[in-house]
């Protein structure tokens, strides 16, 4: 016996929706840091690592995030655009800025795109 299997082509798989310059994505994965640290490294006498320390760093933080478009006619967010998200659930939005948006089209997926990102401010 088959199992039974839903086949609809506008089926959402994501995890929440993210609005951006009106227009309302579902919003399938996201990879992006909360925070940007560095690691200062302290050697022995002889050069070789004795430990670390771990310090904030000041370098702008990045990521990737994964949309999905309602149609094939839904237009793609603009470079430059900013929208708010609360992408590592911490309770509180971040503002987001859009870097590159990139197009990879495939016959294994809905109609998805991949967007680069930069945290503006952090609110978590």
């Amino acid at each position: 016996m088959a199992i039974p299997y839903e086949s609809e082509s506008n089926m959402p798989l994501g995890l929440s929706t993210v609005t951006i310059e009106s227009v309302t994505y579902i919003q399938i994965s996201v990879d992006m840091p909360s925070f940007d640290n560095r690691i200062i490294s302290r050697t022995d006498a002889n050069g070789d690592r004795a430990g670390f320390a771990l310090r904030a760093g000041s370098d702008q933080i990045t990521g990737t995030m994964v949309l999905q478009r309602a149609t094939d006619t839904t237009a793609l967010p603009s470079v430059g655009a900013e929208f708010t998200d609360d992408y590592d659930r911490s309770g509180t939005a971040s503002t987001i800025v859009i870097q590159n948006v990139k197009v990879t089209r495939s016959t294994d997926e809905f109609d998805q795109f991949e967007i680069d990102i930069v945290l503006k401010t952090y609110q978590g």
